[in-house]
C-alpha cells in the first residue's frame, strides 16, 4: 500500500468514524492491498467477500460499494473477468443511488479496463462510446482513460480486419474489409489525438506520456513517419518514468522497425523484424504487448511480401501465447470457482449470526433500560434482577464467542475451498442448485410450521382438559404427515448433495484394468432389455469382434447408464418408435464410441451449455441437470478422453466419445520416458484435452 494512502487511512480511523464509515475504510484498505508485499489475490478475495457480507448486513450502501470496488480489483488480478464486470456494475449502481455521480462514472469507466484485459474489443468500443456521450460530466483523468480505451478497441479491431483482408481471395470482400479497417484506423487516431490534447490542457503528465507512446505506435503501424517521429521526439526530450510508460524504449525500437518496413526493401525490413523479435525474446524484462505487436507485424508483412514461412511461424508463436493466457485463466478459475459457488451460503450464515447477535444486543439494552426505570420501586427484588442481568450477559457473551468462532471457521473454509476445488460453471450452477433445493427446503419449512401449529393446538387442548380421542388421532395423523413430508424433503436435499458431490469424486475411486470393451458393452446392453422393452425403445449395436482397452470399466458403465437415462427421459420421451444406436470403431491408438438416438434433439441456444452442471430444460420437472456433467467429468477428467456432441431439433442427438487405449497415467509416464532420452533439455509434450461441444437436454 502506498505510504501516503496508509497514513491517510490511519488518520481517518483516529477521527472516531461511525460503524458504516469504519466498514468503508476497511474496504478501501483492502482495495490498495495489491501493492503490499506478500500479496495473495485468493486470500484478499476471501477477505473482501466476508467484508461485503458484513456491509450488506449493516445496510451500509457506501461501504458496500467500496467492497464491490475492492472485489472487482482482486477479481481482475485472478483474471475473473465476468465477475469483475458484475462487481463494477454493482459498485456503480450503489454510488449512483447514493448520489456519488463521480464515483459512479469512475466505476463505469473501470469496466473498460476489464474489457481490455479480457480482449473483448467490440464490447470495449461500445462501452467507451456510451461513456463518451456523457463526456461533459466526466473528469479529465477518467475521460482520458475512456478516450484511450476507445482508441485501443479501434486499434485491435483494425488489426484483426487487416489480417482477415490479407487472407481474402474475393476482391469485393477485400475492398469492404479495407474500408472498415480504414474507418477504424481513423477512429483510433482521432481518439488518441483527443486524449493527448486533453492531457496537455489539464497538465496530466503520465497521461501525456502514454498518449505520445500510443500515437507513435499507431503512426508507425500506418506508415506516417513524420508524425511518429514527432511523438517519439516529444518523449525523448522528457524524463519518462518507467512506471508511467513501462517498456517505453522497447516500444521506441518497435516504432523504428515499423518505419523501416514502410521505407526499406522487403528483405531488409523482414531481417530487421526478425532481429527485433530475437532481441525481445532474449530480454529479461520484455513487454508482452511489444512482442505481440512484433509477431503481428512479421505475420502481416510476411504475408504481404511473400515470406510465408516467417509469417506462419510468427502466427504460430502468437497462437501459443494466446493459449498460454487461456491456460492461466483456466488455472485461476480452478482455484476460485467452487469458493464463489459456496459464497452465497456462507454469506447468508454469517449474516444470520450477525443478525441474531444484533437482535440480542438490542434486547439487552431494552431490558437494562426497563430495570433502571423501575429500580426505586423494586428494591426488594434487586437480587433477582441482578441474577437475571448476569444470566442475560452470560448468554450474550456466549453468543458473541459463538459468532466469533463461526466467523473464523467460515473464513478458513473459504480459503480452503478456494485452493482445492475445480472449475465449475458459476452462475448457471448456482442458479440450478438453488432452484432444485428451494422446493424441498420450502416443503420442509412448511412441514415444520404445520407440526409447530398442531403441537400448539395439542397443548391448548390438553390445558383445557377437553381433548377427545378423535381430535388426538387427527392431530397425530397431521403430525405424522408433516414428519413424512419433512423426511421426503430432506431426503431430496441429501440426494441432490450426493449427486453434486459425485462430480468431483470420480477420480481415484477405481484402479485401471485391462478388459474387452465389446464384452462390457454387450453385458451392459443385456441388462437394459427390460427397461428398453417397457418404454418401447429399440437398441441397435454395431460392434467389432473385440476391442482391448486399459482403463476404468466401472466408469464406462456409469457413462453408458447416464447416456441411456438422458435419451429415455428427454430425447425419446414423446416417441413411440425410439431407436438408440451404439457404434464402436477401433483406431490404432484410441477407440471411438458413438451414442445416437432419433429423439427430439437439442436447440441451438442450449448447445453451449450442454455439459454445465445443473443445466436442464426440464428444471423442476425431471432430473437435476447432472447427468451429462457427470459424463464429461468421467470421460475427460478421469479417462483422458474427448467428447463431441452433434444435435439439431427434430434430428436426434449423437455423442461421440474418444478414449485412449491406455489410461492417462500410463500416457504421461511414456511421455516422460521419451523426454529423458533426448540429448538436450526439451519441454515434454502435454496431453491434449479437447473442448466439449454441445448442449444438455
Amino acid at each position: 500500500m502506498p505510504r501516503g494512502v496508509a497514513d491517510e487511512l490511519v488518520r481517518l480511523n483516529r477521527l472516531s468514524p461511525s460503524p458504516e464509515q469504519s466498514l468503508e475504510l476497511e474496504a478501501l484498505a483492502l482495495l490498495f492491498r495489491p501493492q503490499d508485499a506478500g500479496y495473495s489475490a485468493q486470500s484478499a478475495l476471501a477477505q473482501v467477500t466476508l467484508l461485503l457480507g458484513r456491509c450488506q448486513t449493516a445496510q451500509a450502501a457506501l461501504a458496500e460499494a467500496a467492497a464491490w470496488r475492492a472485489l472487482q480489483w482482486h477479481q481482475m488480478q485472478l483474471k475473473l473477468f465476468k465477475p469483475a464486470l458484475h462487481s463494477a456494475a454493482m459498485a456503480a449502481a450503489l454510488y449512483d443511488r447514493e448520489g456519488e455521480a463521480e464515483l459512479s462514472i469512475a466505476m463505469r469507466a473501470g469496466r473498460c479496463k476489464v474489457l481490455y484485459m479480457a480482449e473483448m474489443y467490440p464490447e470495449l468500443r461500445q462501452t467507451a462510446a456510451e461513456l463518451l456521450s456523457e463526456s461533459a460530466t466526466i473528469g479529465p483523468k477518467t475521460l482520458h482513460l475512456v478516450l484511450n480505451s476507445a482508441a485501443t478497441a479501434a486499434y485491435y479491431l483494425a488489426i484483426e480486419i487487416d489480417a482477415e483482408r490479407l487472407y481474402s481471395d474475393e476482391p469485393e470482400r477485400a475492398a469492404a474489409l479495407n474500408a472498415q479497417a480504414t474507418a477504424l484506423w481513423d477512429e483510433c487516431l482521432r481518439h488518441h489525438r483527443a486524449a493527448l490534447q486533453l492531457a496537455d490542457t489539464h497538465g496530466l503528465v503520465p497521461q501525456n506520456y502514454f498518449s505520445h507512446v500510443n500515437l507513435a505506435v499507431v503512426c508507425a503501424t500506418l506508415g506516417l513517419p513524420d508524425e511518429c517521429r514527432l511523438h517519439m521526439a516529444a518523449l525523448g526530450e522528457a524524463d519518462v518514468d518507467e512506471n508511467h510508460v513501462p517498456g517505453w524504449w522497447q516500444w521506441r525500437e518497435h516504432c523504428e522497425v515499423l518505419l523501416l518496413c514502410h521505407s526499406a526493401g522487403p528483405a531488409e525490413a523482414m531481417a530487421a523484424l526478425l532481429a527485433a523479435e530475437q532481441r525481445l525474446a532474449a530480454a529479461p524484462n520484455r513487454i508482452t504487448g511489444v512482442m505481440e505487436a512484433t509477431l503481428q507485424a512479421i505475420e502481416r508483412f510476411g504475408q504481404r511480401w511473400g515470406f510465408y514461412d516467417e509469417a506462419l511461424r510468427a502466427s504460430m508463436a502468437h497462437l501459443q501465447s494466446q493459449r498460454q493466457l487461456t491456460r492461466d485463466l483456466g488455472k485461476a478459475l480452478d482455484d476460485t470457482a467452487v469458493a464463489v459457488m459456496e459464497q452465497p451460503r456462507l454469506l447468508h450464515e454469517n449474516a444470520e449470526l450477525a443478525r441474531q447477535g444484533s437482535a440480542l444486543e438490542s434486547s439487552l439494552l431494552q431490558r437494562n433500560a426497563e430495570l433502571s426505570n423501575t429500580l426505586g420501586r423494586l428494591q426488594a427484588e434487586a437480587s433477582i434482577r441482578h441474577a437475571a442481568e448476569a444470566a442475560l450477559q452470560a448468554a450474550h457473551d456466549e453468543l458473541e464467542q459463538q459468532v466469533a468462532a463461526r466467523t473464523a471457521e467460515l473464513e478458513q473454509a473459504m480459503l480452503t475451498l478456494m485452493q482445492q476445488e475445480k472449475q465449475l460453471a458459476l452462475s448457471r450452477m448456482v442458479a440450478g442448485m438453488a432452484h432444485e433445493m428451494n422446493t424441498p427446503l420450502d416443503n420442509a419449512r412448511m412441514a415444520t410450521s404445520a407440526i409447530q401449529e398442531r403441537s400448539r393446538e395439542l397443548k391448548a387442548m390438553l390445558a383445557q382438559g377437553g381433548l377427545r380421542r378423535v381430535q388426538l388421532q387427527q392431530l397425530l395423523q397431521a403430525l405424522e404427515q408433516g414428519g413424512d413430508l419433512m423426511g421426503r424433503a430432506l431426503a431430496r436435499v441429501s440426494h441432490l448433495l450426493q449427486r453434486f458431490r459425485s462430480l468431483a469424486q470420480h477420480q481415484g475411486r477405481e484402479q485401471s484394468a485391462e478388459f474387452d470393451l465389446v464384452e462390457l458393452l454387450l453385458a451392459t446392453a443385456q441388462s437394459w432389455q427390460n427397461l428398453l422393452h417397457q418404454q418401447a425403445v429399440r437398441l441397435q449395436l454395431e460392434l467389432p469382434d473385440d476391442a482391448p482397452l486399459r482403463g476404468y470399466p466401472d466408469a464406462i458403465r456409469q457413462v453408458l447408464q447416464q447416456l441411456l437415462e438422458n435419451s429415455l427421459q428427454h430425447g425419446l420421451r414423446e416417441r413411440s418408435d425410439g431407436l438408440i444406436t451404439l457404434r464402436l470403431q477401433p483406431c490404432p491408438d484410441q477407440l471411438e464410441l458413438a451414442w445416437a438416438d432419433n429423439g427430439c434433439g437439442i436447440s441451438a441456444e442450449h448447445l453451449p451449455h450442454v455439459f454445465e452442471p445443473f443445466f436442464t430444460t426440464q428444471l423442476g420437472r425431471s432430473g437435476t441437470g447432472l447427468g451429462l456433467a457427470s459424463v464429461h467429468s468421467l470421460v475427460v477428467d478421469l479417462m483422458g478422453g474427448q467428447l463431441c456432441l452433434d444435435s439439431e431439433p427434430g434430428q436426434g442427438t449423437c455423442i461421440t466419445i474418444t478414449l485412449p487405449r491406455a489410461c492417462p497415467a500410463e500416457l504421461d509416464e511414456h511421455a516422460i520416458s521419451a523426454t529423458k532420452r533426448t540429448d538436450n533439455k526439451v519441454d515434454s509434450p502435454t496431453h491434449a484435452q479437447a473442448d466439449c461441444l454441445g448442449a444438455q437436454r
